[in-house]
Parts: structure tokens; sequence; C-alpha cells
């Protein structure tokens, strides 16, 4: 499975990606976690399962949704208070409930 994590630039997103990163090797969990920008996500969608965004981002919510449908990619903010406290576990969590209710609907 392949998520992606956006932000504005990829800044911020990289520190979350890689805790997120962190979580699933601790679980055993065959899950690649990118950073990257929204207009980078655009050209790439087809490549994830699943896409969060950032907080900051959540005005693009609706313009990533149009992008990933093509491809039948969730997409959802990452949680506030996950986000706040840089919590790969929660994030990790997050990612797997997406990408199961992505199956079910496919």
């Amino acid at each position: 499975m392949k998520a992606i994590i956006l932000c504005s630039w990829g800044a911020t997103s990289s520190s979350l990606a890689k805790s997120v990163t962190d979580e699933a090797k601790k679980r055993n969990l065959d899950i690649t976690v990118d950073a990257g920008g929204t207009g980078e996500f655009k050209k790439k969608a087809a490549d994830y399962t699943v896409a969060l965004l950032e907080p900051q981002v959540r005005h693009l919510k609706k313009e990533i949704e149009e992008a990933a449908s093509k491809y039948g990619i969730p997409v959802d903010l990452v949680d506030m208070q996950a986000f706040a406290m840089m919590n790969g576990s929660k994030v990790l969590d997050q990612i797997l409930e997406l990408a199961k209710k992505a199956k079910s609907n496919s």
C-alpha cells in the first residue's frame, strides 16, 4: 500500500510521513508513506492508495478529491490532534481505515 500526506510544499508532511513509516515498520506492515505538495499530487495521484491532507491545506480538499477520484483514491484530512502531536501511530490507523473503506467501495 502506498499513502501520501500532503501539505503546501512537503515540509511538515515529511516529518509526519517519517513518523508514520516508522510506526508501520514497528507493526511489520508493508506501507510506504510519502510526503508531498498538493500540486505535485495531481500529477502522481495514480501512484497512491490513500491521500491525507494536513490541516493547513484543508481548503484544497475538493480539488484533491477531484484528482484522486479518477483513480478511486480516498482523501481525508489528517486528524488535527494527531497532526499537532506528530502522532505517527494515530495517522497510520487513519490510513488503514481509509484503505479499508476504499476496498469495500470498489
